[in-house]
């Protein structure tokens, strides 16, 4: 018989999948034009990057390395994972937009849309009475339909607040900046910092501070099913 239950990535896989192409974006913006040189004379080409362009190295590196993890992601589950395809989507669209006018403002609204877009599906869900949330989590989590619709309605707060979050950061760091120009951004830095580790830890940290209501509300499968099931 064939075994019907759904495929997960490991642990390994999926922290590869999660953060692998942030890492490539962070290496790409603070090491690309150093490490271009070296690769450069290694396929015999003069590979230089011009101060000011790293956002958009880091954005073109970023890209193939996401497309990557999505593709080994849907083979490796074998169906293709809601958020990872709205920011697979997002980051295609804006990153193109931003590689072809040469203007950092598509990069630094990317985050603000892609929670605008999780914000608006969860709550979508709960006025159409659908729970995405649930879906996203593929069966990983047993909760009391009740518990999920309150866990849905804290991360579309949460979410929303970290559109906030990302607005006021890129708008007030870059404020003095010309944003289609190549000159180099004195605030750009602290910017990717804050996408590719301060978003990462809040997340965690939102996600951990969930952790005593999911489990009060945890439903025992086995338990419930009995002895016999």
């Amino acid at each position: 018989m064939t075994d019907a239950r759904p495929r997960r990535l490991s642990g390994r896989a999926k922290f590869l999948v999660d953060f692998g192409p942030l890492l490539v974006f962070f290496v790409a913006y603070f090491f690309g034009r150093r490490l271009a040189p070296l690769l450069g004379g290694i396929v015999g080409a003069d590979w230089t990057i011009a101060e000011g362009d790293e956002l958009f190295l880091s954005m073109g590196a970023f890209m193939p390395a996401f497309a990557v993890a999505f593709l080994y992601s849907v083979w490796r589950e074998r169906r293709v994972a809601p958020m990872l395809l709205v920011s697979g989507v997002v980051i295609g669209v804006l990153g193109g937009l931003a590689l072809i006018f040469h203007n950092k403002t598509f990069v630094y609204i990317k985050p603000t849309i892609v929670y605008l877009l999780f914000a608006t599906a969860l709550a979508g869900g709960l006025a159409t009475g659908r729970n995405f949330l649930k879906t996203v989590f593929d069966g990983a989590l047993h909760l009391e339909e009740g518990a999920w619709r309150v866990l849905t309605r804290r991360y579309v707060a949460f979410f929303v607040v970290l559109a906030i979050l990302n607005e006021a950061a890129w708008r007030y760091l870059m404020r003095d900046c010309d944003l289609a120009g190549a000159v180099k951004c004195a605030g750009e830095p602290a910017w990717v910092q804050l996408k590719v580790w301060g978003f990462t830890a809040i997340n965690l940290a939102f996600a951990l501070l969930q952790g005593p209501f999911i489990i009060k509300h945890h439903k025992d499968i086995a338990s419930k099913d009995g002895p016999g099931a």
